[in-house]
C-alpha cells in the first residue's frame, strides 16, 4: 500500500491512542486477538537452567504465510518462536535450526511440518478463533515489554516512546527498542506495530519491507485506515 508514508503512519498512531492500554488510567483494554492467547512466562535469571523448565520436546516445521516462509517452534507450554525466512534455501533453514539448538541445548527436537501448517493456518486465518498458547522466556524487563506489545490491537500502531510508557518504563525508549528487537515470536507478539515517533518504520529483524507489508495488511482491513485515508484526501 503505497500511501503508508510517514505522515499517514503518524496519523494512524494518533488514531490508535483511544484503543491502547494506559497504565496510569487504571483501564485495561483486552484486544480480541489477545483473548484467544494463553501466555506462559519464564523469567531468565542466573539460576535458570540453560534449557528452561517445562519445555519437553520441541516440534518445529516450515510453512508459507502471507509474509513469506515461516519457521515455528513449539514446546509443551506453547509456541516458542515464530520466524520469517527470506528464502527457502537449505542454508537459511540450517542456520535457523542451529539457532534453535543453541537456545535449547539438550532438548529433543522433532520436525513436524504438518503441525507447522496447522498452527500457521490458525494464526493467519482472518476468521480463526482457535486458541493459541505462547511460551515467552526472557528477563523480567523483556517480558514486561512483550506483555505490553500483546495489548496493542490489530491495525493499531504505537511509537517506541508510547510503548515505553505502556511498559511502565517512561524514558527508556532505547531499552524498550532492544527488548522489541529480541522478540522471538514474530507477528503474534506484534513488534511490527511499533514505529518511530516521526512515522518512520524504525528497525525490524525480519526486514523493513516485511514490516511495511504487515502494517499494510492489517491497515487495509481497518476502519482506522479508511478514516485516515479519507481525512487525508479531504485536506
Amino acid at each position: 500500500m503505497s500511501d503508508l508514508d510517514p505522515r499517514t503512519l503518524v496519523r494512524l498512531m494518533k488514531e490508535s491512542e483511544h484503543l491502547l492500554e494506559d497504565p496510569y488510567s487504571g483501564k485495561t483494554f483486552r484486544p480480541l486477538w489477545l483473548r484467544r492467547l494463553s501466555i506462559h512466562e519464564e523469567v531468565l535469571g542466573r539460576n535458570t537452567p540453560a534449557a528452561g523448565g517445562g519445555i519437553g520436546e520441541i516440534r518445529y516445521g516450515y510453512s508459507d504465510s502471507p509474509f513469506g516462509l515461516c519457521r515455528i517452534e513449539v514446546g509443551a507450554q506453547g509456541i516458542l518462536s515464530l520466524n520469517f525466512l527470506d528464502s527457502p534455501k537449505v542454508l537459511d533453514q540450517a542456520a535457523a535450526h542451529a539457532l534453535m539448538l543453541r537456545r535449547w541445548p539438550g532438548v529433543r527436537c522433532t520436525q513436524d511440518h504438518a503441525l507447522a501448517k496447522t498452527l500457521l493456518g490458525d494464526i493467519f486465518a482472518r476468521d480463526s478463533r482457535a486458541p493459541l498458547s505462547l511460551h515467552l522466556r526472557g528477563s523480567q524487563f523483556h517480558l514486561k515489554v512483550w506483555r505490553s506489545l500483546l495489548t496493542i490491537p490489530e491495525s493499531c500502531l504505537v511509537s517506541y516512546a508510547r510503548l515505553a510508557r505502556m511498559a511502565d518504563s517512561p524514558g527508556a525508549s532505547r531499552a524498550v527498542g532492544g527488548a522489541v528487537a529480541s522478540n522471538p515470536i514474530g507477528y503474534l507478539v506484534p513488534c511490527h506495530r511499533v514505529l518511530r515517533t516521526d512515522g518512520h518504520l524504525g528497525g525490524f529483524k525480519w526486514g523493513l519491507e516485511r514490516k511495511k507489508a504487515m502494517i499494510a495488511y492489517e491497515a487495509a482491513l481497518s476502519d482506522i485506515y479508511f478514516r485516515t485515508a479519507e481525512g487525508a484526501r479531504d485536506r
